[in-house]
């Protein structure tokens, strides 16, 4: 009986410990755990005018932009256009369609071309580069890759890594425009994450 209330005694003893730091951590100015945030983030509609296309505030997010839709982007007052599929895939698209950059141009839009190809290029200097663009332009963006995957993962991770938004902020945000994060649909439950 002695050894099982030394037994309960310790464990009691080494939750509230735990319980302690836990309080701490949030606490004390400055800890390492990153709470988070209040920035509220522009919600996210769906442009039904086009296929797997959003609107966030000034940055618009899709798949590859038909001709159509480039001109209804420079009406809605975009005035950069940035591709981030690769340069296989934009050489693909021109012999097939039109070539997006030459198009762009002819309308005043300002262009950027990130190529982006799985694995080579999904890397911090890939983000930082996005983190550049996007900081040096002042206005409506439009970021595109073929089908908006790579968008998605990018814009969260700029979020995370450019405005100091948490890892559950950028996934939010990311869900808005079909974003799934597969282990929780396995596990039939949201998961929290933090660096």
């Amino acid at each position: 009986m002695y050894n099982k209330f030394k037994s309960m005694k310790s464990i009691l003893k080494n939750l509230t410990l735990c319980v302690i730091m836990q309080m701490l951590t949030f606490a004390v100015p400055g800890s390492n755990l990153k709470q988070e945030s209040s920035k509220l983030l522009d919600p996210i509609e769906a442009i039904d005018e086009f296929n797997n296309f959003y609107k966030s505030g000034n940055y618009y997010f899709g798949g590859q932009p038909s001709l159509e839709a480039i001109k209804w982007l420079k009406s809605e007052g975009v005035s950069l256009i940035i591709n981030l599929r690769s340069d296989k895939e934009n050489e693909n698209f021109t012999k097939e369609a039109f070539n997006e950059e030459n198009m762009v141009e002819e309308l005043e839009l300002s262009y950027e071309s990130i190529p982006v190809s799985y694995p080579d290029s999904y890397n911090p200097e890939t983000v930082e580069v996005l983190i550049k663009v996007l900081s040096n332009h002042k206005g409506k963006v439009f970021i595109h890759c073929a089908g908006g995957g790579r968008v998605r993962w990018f814009f969260m991770a700029y979020l995370v890594k450019a405005k100091n938004h948490t890892l559950n902020e950028a996934i939010a945000f990311g869900k808005q425009m079909k974003f799934t994060f597969l282990l929780e649909e396995l596990l039939g439950k949201e998961i929290k994450m933090a660096f």
